[in-house]
């Protein structure tokens, strides 16, 4: 009896379990977003391109550090210069081996040389800060275009999110207009059984009842669509199961010009400094080529150990400066004009970018105006098709009009529902749309994994 007992509250727990994990998951505009700028893919690729030019920057200013290197070689030879040097490198040097015949014909040497060297380039002509500078600005770069890929991500899922709403409000009237023609298909196909109508307004209402059914599949559709692309954009996978809250977009003050808007997106924009970056970056490098016209200066200390079996009996040191200066190198004045050419490429780059800055200011403040209108316009038209509605309503009932009539004024009071609910969409987007391109659109502070 206990045994049973135990797999009842066993199996109970493990529906449990499995109905939570099944639980669908609930999400309102700022969790919504905050949930994408951390799992969507493209932002983690995005963020691996930032630590790379993170490990670039360390490695070129590892390049005013010295390099020390530690080397063994064990080496056989015949060679008689070879020989000679192993026995002085060894000490081991005696009268009879001044002798020419064993000078010109030795025995085989057996040499074993340790080697712990150090090098730093004391002066390379400017190269290696330039190719820091380089680093630092491709960096910065890194940093910044990943900044202003969040505030895309951000802005993708607020639009993605704010088209889930609206599909399923679209759904919802699809779903009342076909409520109202299925009613009119009922009502004429009975008045038509008892002769109170004639066929035609019947087969009217049956066309009617197919073509907002088929508007109602469409809707449904968009919704399905539209949930995909809402999980594609925040990084859940297609098969989640997801609730999404009703939330509205804070509304952008009217008070602030065109003028301002455009002054604040130069100044504010992260790709328009990431650009900048880029140039400066492209100047480092043409300073990093020119650096080969000036001479560079290395100081290089060895510490060595010979023997003719592995040890280290045998120790000299040494210590040098080389300056260095090369005369003449025909790829040199090849390089230099390459790296102005790609200096000038940025800058041309950047100038249009920021024109680019301007147009995107422009056509989102021209969208939020002309959205504002466009739903003032469609709130009155809602209000007077619904009007419509119910004065055609009135009239069919007392026969005084025909039932197309009653039909069209539904569908025009559908249409203009669509339209209000269309007008708010792009009013809702309209209102992020400028703050991202202005450069300012409110982020969550996200703790990257």
């Amino acid at each position: 009896m206990l045994f049973r007992y135990a797999i009842k509250i066993s199996l109970l727990w493990l529906l449990a379990l499995s109905s939570a994990y099944t639980q669908a998951q609930t999400f309102d505009l700022d969790s919504a977003v905050e949930y994408a700028l951390k799992h969507n893919p493209n932002l983690n690729a995005v963020q691996y391109q930032t630590s790379a030019a993170v490990a670039q920057t360390q490695t070129s200013k590892a390049g005013h550090m010295p390099t020390l290197t530690l080397s063994h070689t064990a080496r056989l030879s015949d060679n008689p210069l070879d020989a000679f040097a192993d026995k002085l490198n060894t000490r081991q040097v005696t009268t009879p081996d001044f002798d020419p015949v064993l000078l010109n014909n030795p025995d085989s040497s057996t040499l074993y040389f340790t080697q712990l060297a150090l090098r730093w380039s004391l002066y390379a002509g400017g190269r290696t800060s330039a190719m820091v500078i380089d680093a630092e600005q491709t960096e910065k770069n890194a940093r910044l275009q990943y900044q202003r890929e969040r505030e895309k991500i951000a802005y993708a899922t607020i639009s993605a999110y704010l088209f889930v709403q609206a599909t399923e409000q679209a759904l919802a009237i699809a779903e009342d207009a076909v409520a109202a023609a299925r009613q009119h298909a009922n009502t004429t196909a009975k008045l038509a059984r008892q002769d109170r109508i004639v066929e035609s307004d019947k087969l009217a209402a049956q066309v009617s009842l197919a073509a907002i059914r088929s508007q109602r599949e469409q809707a449904a559709t968009r919704h399905r669509s539209a949930l995909d692309e809402f999980k594609l954009v925040t990084g859940l996978t297609l098969d989640s199961e997801i609730n999404l809250a009703v939330s509205n977009v804070p509304a952008v003050s009217e008070d602030v010009s065109i003028e301002e808007y455009e002054k604040r997106a130069l100044t504010n924009r992260k790709d328009l400094a990431a650009a900048r970056a880029l140039v400066q970056a492209a100047r480092a490098r043409v300073d990093a080529a020119r650096s080969v016209r000036k001479p560079s200066l290395d100081l290089i200390v060895n510490s060595n150990w010979y023997d003719d079996e592995p040890g280290f009996d045998n120790q000299s040191s040494s210590v040098m400066g080389v300056l260095s200066f090369d005369l003449y190198d025909g790829k040199n004045s090849g390089k230099i004009d390459t790296t102005l050419a790609q200096q000038r490429e940025m800058q041309w780059q950047l100038q249009s970018l920021e024109q680019s800055v301007q147009k995107q200011v422009r056509d989102a403040y021209s969208s939020l105006h002309e959205s504002r209108e466009r739903l003032a316009l469609a709130e009155d038209n809602v209000k007077t098709a619904k009007q419509t509605v119910q004065l055609v309503k009135k009239r069919y009932g007392q026969g005084r009009t025909i039932l197309l009539d009653l039909l069209q004024s539904e569908r025009l009071y559908t249409d203009a529902r669509i339209e209000k609910l269309t007008a708010r969409l792009n009013l809702d987007i309209a209102q992020v749309a400028l703050p991202l391109a202005v450069g300012n659109l409110s982020l969550p502070v996200v703790v990257l994994p």
